[in-house]
């Protein structure tokens, strides 16, 4: 195709996904930092007073938090408590698991309630800001009526920007000889070299053309992350096809089937469940050589009649990679386990594993949320500048036409000077 053909398409697709990528973008930069924020904004729900005392048993405090909720399910305990830090209970309406849950937050030494909040309230309060940007993020924080809309068209859009990376890398090789008005004796590396700087010497419309190809360049690699991943996280009917395609994946595990009905009273209560986790994962340590450091949650999940117990183990080093195993909720029978290098894990777990700790930030610290921070700011520049360059162009088409001119502006080369 020529290369006109691939200069429309990135024209109009990056208009078209430009409004979207800014929110992503800003929002993003944001999340970052998003425990740390949350933290300096709302220290009276999140921080408690250190004591010289013990901390009550998180299974405790879930049967205070169920007096107070008595028409809620609590499907989440938060089995890791840091000293001074207050306990988040999750609390889920019992009739529609579709609602926002609401979060709240109690004291570890006393139990006393410390406060409550919404997740996802369109908010600007200090104690809603956090997790309405994590929604505006993830779904464009759209109506419950809408269902899963607005992941769709992030989803969508984040296909479309993962088949536009390919597409603007392309535009920015230099053109032929055959395509360049004048033959020149450079060589094609040193004609592409121009498309990785920025020459601020020069007039604004040159400032954003440079800002957007030298960025989009630099950083090609992390955008590349960011689409695809969003692709994963939006639409895994696309993204899963394809990695299984070109990479080999662990089987799902047969032993899960969907339940018909949800699991309403597990055999298995909490502390029992606890306890079970405990001694499945301390014998997949013996069998395998890690070690649990502490326990990260207690999950039940009702679909499958099954409970997860998720730790932090010994492998688990710099990064948020789980250690983690699932038991049947009835007979305490193990139906999965799994810990950073496992012998069954193949290339595609371990590529989209490393795509959802980057995309998040979860992996090498305060380094890679600064890293990710930036790349927000990145991403909006890119929207922005596309923008702009496509506004003179389009003021300079109509220009040409308004003078008589017979055809409009070719997309020039620009080189440099």
């Amino acid at each position: 195709m020529r290369r006109s053909f691939w200069v429309w398409l990135h024209r109009w697709t990056g208009l078209a996904m430009a409004g979207f990528l800014v929110v992503v973008g800003l929002t993003g930069a944001v999340l970052a930092f998003r425990a740390e924020l949350d933290l300096w904004l709302n220290p009276e729900l999140l921080t408690v007073a250190k004591r010289d005392a013990p901390m009550l048993d998180p299974l405790v405090l879930r049967e205070k938090a169920q007096a107070l909720y008595p028409d809620a399910r609590f499907d989440i305990v938060q089995l890791h408590v840091e000293a001074g830090s207050s306990v988040e209970v999750v609390v889920q309406a019992q009739k529609d698991s579709a609602a926002r849950p609401i979060l709240a937050y109690f004291d570890p030494y006393t139990g006393d309630r410390l406060g409550e909040r919404l997740w996802g309230e369109v908010s600007l309060a200090k104690k809603d800001i956090i997790s309405f940007l994590y929604r505006l993020h993830m779904s464009l924080a759209l109506p419950a009526s809408t269902g899963s809309l607005g992941r769709y068209i992030l989803g969508v859009t984040a296909l479309v920007w993962t088949i536009d990376c390919f597409v603007s890398f392309y535009l920015t090789f230099p053109l032929s000889r055959r395509e360049r008005a004048s033959s020149s004796a450079k060589s094609w590396w040193s004609r592409w070299k121009p498309a990785w700087l920025i020459k601020f010497s020069a007039g604004a419309y040159r400032i954003n053309f440079d800002i957007h190809r030298a960025f989009g360049l630099w950083t090609w690699a992390m955008l590349f992350v960011f689409a695809w991943s969003s692709v994963a996280f939006n639409l895994p009917q696309v993204y899963a096809p394809v990695m299984n395609t070109l990479f080999a994946h662990t089987e799902p595990t047969a032993n899960m089937p969907a339940r018909a009905q949800p699991l309403d009273n597990p055999k298995l209560d909490w502390r029992a469940a606890r306890d079970t986790g405990r001694a499945l994962l301390d014998e997949q340590g013996r069998l395998h050589g890690f070690a649990v450091d502490w326990d990260g949650s207690l999950v039940l999940d009702r679909e499958h009649g099954a409970y997860y117990l998720i730790a932090h183990g010994s492998l688990d080093k710099d990064t948020d990679a789980e250690t983690y195993v699932i038991f049947n909720a009835d007979t305490g029978a193990p139906l999965d386990a799994s810990w950073p290098g496992k012998a069954t894990e193949k290339t595609g777990d371990v590529i989209s594993r490393w795509l959802f700790m980057l995309h998040m930030a979860r992996v090498f610290g305060i380094p890679m949320k600064v890293f990710v921070c930036a790349m927000g700011f990145v991403i909006t520049a890119l929207s922005i500048t596309g923008v702009y360059i496509w506004l003179k162009k389009r003021a300079a088409r109509k220009r040409r036409v308004g003078a008589g001119a017979s055809k409009p502006l070719a997309e020039p080369e620009i080189a440099a000077r």
